[in-house]
């Protein structure tokens, strides 16, 4: 008798400890603003808020400078850290930022840097929330209620991701980055097309690497110039200077596909800081991950994508 009571005490133990696993550290609203963006709410040092936008696609977590007049940061003395963008990469004086908070989760002591406000008359947000305070968990996005749940490495909740797509990501550490991007395989109109994902970039953006590979076997796209044949496809690679958009038939990650999707092709400048610009490369952006449910394991490197599109 005392043998199964110790039995059952085990295992009640262990399905507390399960049940006490699945409670997220942090659920946070979300909405989209500045153009677009993923917005949350961020205190530094206890104060704020402060909005900021949620970017996987930014390897740094950074402030912009309406931020830096009210917090007055105080430089660390430290060499400059290269910060990476989509026009390219700069390097830039680092500076004590102290402890930020979205929710209860923390990002404590961050050194980060500052980057000038956008011009012309684009509202910027107070700063970016980078992978470097995302990794730190895995994060579940509700598309519907509009919140995003922090929980520990490997204990998303089992029924919420049942069913969904699994997608191996994988941290991907480039010469000019500052730490690491993720990166998932996956199809471009059966094209295989590596992409970076970029919760920080509103729309999916290709290469015309990319371009190349699904123009090939494509009778005809929608681009913004009208409707492309093959005739004019040589006139199409003529200037990739040129910032396009394109209707694709197909994207594709694991099992779940998106159809009919619109995309920019532009070889931008992040490619060549990353030499991945001979290569067939994309920003899979909020357009597509947010079309559904979706959560990022950052400890399992592991992308889980619901099946329905909300």
């Amino acid at each position: 008798m005392s043998r199964l009571v110790a039995l059952s005490m085990i295992v009640l133990c262990g399905l507390a400890q399960l049940a006490q696993a699945a409670q997220p550290i942090a659920v946070v609203p979300y909405r989209t603003d500045y153009d677009g963006a993923l917005t949350v709410s961020v205190t530094i040092n206890g104060r704020g808020p402060y909005d900021f936008i949620v970017d996987t696609g930014a390897t740094l977590t950074l402030a912009f400078e309406n931020l830096a007049a009210i917090e007055k940061f105080e430089p660390t003395g430290r060499g400059p850290r290269r910060v990476l963008g989509i026009t390219g990469s700069d390097w830039l004086d680092t500076f004590k930022f102290g402890n930020l908070n979205i929710g209860p989760a923390s990002l404590p002591d961050h050194v980060g840097v500052i980057v000038p406000d956008w011009g012309g008359s684009r509202k910027t947000p107070a700063g970016i929330i980078g992978i470097d305070f995302l990794r730190r968990y895995a994060i579940a996005f509700d598309v519907r209620e509009k919140t995003m749940s922090l929980y520990p490495h490997g204990q998303l909740p089992k029924d919420l991701v049942s069913g969904w797509t699994a997608v191996p990501v994988r941290a991907q550490t480039y010469a000019a980055a500052s730490g690491a991007l993720y990166t998932a395989k996956g199809a471009i109109n059966r094209s295989q097309t590596t992409f970076i994902i970029d919760l920080g970039s509103v729309t999916t953006l290709i290469n015309y690497r990319a371009a190349e590979a699904i123009y090939a076997s494509t009778i005809s796209t929608s681009l913004s110039e009208g409707l492309t044949t093959g005739s004019r496809l040589k006139d199409l690679f003529d200037d990739r200077t040129t910032l396009r958009t394109a209707r694709l038939n197909r994207i594709q990650l694991g099992r779940r596909s998106w159809k009919s999707t619109p995309v920019w092709i532009y070889n931008a400048p992040i490619f060549d800081e990353i030499g991945v610009q001979h290569l067939s490369v994309g920003l899979l952006g909020l357009d597509v991950l947010t079309a559904q449910d979706l959560a990022l394991d950052f400890g399992e490197n592991r992308l889980y994508i619901a099946k329905k599109s909300r």
